[in-house]
C-alpha cells in the first residue's frame, strides 16, 4: 500500500514538473508596432518620432519599446489594469504643451491595459504646465 501511494505521489510530482514549462509559455505577452509622429518621453528617456516595436513577454511587468530603424530601446515597468471596453491596439500619451509622455498601452488582444507610473520628468512638466493632462491617443497597428 505504501509503495502504491509513493508511486502515485511521484507520478503527480512528475506531472506538475512537466506542466510547469507550458504554464510559463502561457504568460501574458504581446508585440505591437506603432508609428509615433512626435518626440516623446518614457520615464526620463526622450525618444525621437518614428516607428517603434513595443513588446512584453511574461508577467513580470517589464515592457521594451524599441525604435524600429535606430535600435534605441527603453525597458520600463507597467501595472496591469482592466479596460472598460476592448479597443484595437493603441497607445495613450499625456501631453503638456509640446511634451508627450507615454501613459498607457492597449495590446488589442486581451482585456488588459498597461499603465506607466508618472515619472519625475512628467510630474515636473505637469506642474510647469499648471493644467490638467490632455491625453492624446495614438493608434497603433498590430504586426
Amino acid at each position: 500500500m505504501k509503495t502504491r501511494l509513493f508511486s502515485l505521489f511521484i507520478a503527480a510530482a512528475l506531472l506538475v514538473a512537466l506542466a510547469a514549462p507550458s504554464l510559463a509559455t502561457a504568460a501574458f505577452s504581446f508585440r505591437i508596432r506603432a508609428e509615433i509622429p512626435f518626440e516623446f518621453m518614457v520615464g526620463s528617456k526622450r525618444l525621437p518620432k518614428g516607428e517603434y516595436l513595443i513588446e512584453q513577454t511574461g508577467d513580470n511587468g517589464a515592457v521594451t519599446i524599441r525604435h524600429a530603424k535606430k535600435g534605441k530601446s527603453v525597458i520600463f515597468t507597467v501595472v496591469r489594469g482592466k479596460m472598460t471596453d476592448k479597443p484595437k491596439s493603441k497607445l495613450v500619451f499625456h501631453r503638456y504643451g509640446e511634451q508627450y509622455f507615454l501613459a498607457r498601452i492597449w495590446d488589442g488582444s486581451s482585456d488588459t491595459v498597461l499603465k506607466l507610473d508618472k515619472s519625475g520628468a512628467e510630474k515636473k512638466a505637469a506642474k510647469l504646465a499648471k493644467k490638467e493632462e490632455n491625453p492624446d491617443e495614438v493608434p497603433v497597428n498590430d504586426k
